[in-house]
């Protein structure tokens, strides 16, 4: 069933390369569309060169927004989590929609 969440994450240091690439490679692998915003930022992790750019430009003291758009969002969510362990403060779900409320005619709030 497809899901749509978000998630605030605040991060006490920057990711290392190897942990980007892991979530590139998460985001390919589960078969989900996964976009960063903060700010003025916004990046689709399927585009590595766009997930790279994210993160070096973005502001180590400001939360940024994860959204995962997919299959077993929350999986997905957890093996990024579980990888970036070290580097998080604070995480927590903003929202979750079930497929049968996301449609091509619905405006949503992420």
């Amino acid at each position: 069933m497809k899901e749509l969440s978000s998630y605030q994450v605040q991060l006490q240091k920057p990711l290392k390369t190897n942990q980007i690439m892991k979530l590139y490679k998460s985001v390919t692998k589960n078969n989900c569309d996964l976009y960063l915003n903060q700010k003025h930022l916004i990046a689709d992790a399927g585009h590595l060169p766009k997930l790279l750019s994210f993160f070096l430009f973005m502001d180590i003291d400001t939360p940024f927004v994860i959204i995962i758009d997919g299959e077993h969002v929350d999986d997905v969510y957890d093996e990024i989590e579980a990888e970036w362990m070290d580097s998080i403060v604070e995480s927590s779900c903003r929202r979750k929609y079930c497929d049968s409320l996301v449609n091509s005619d619905t405006s949503i709030s992420v």
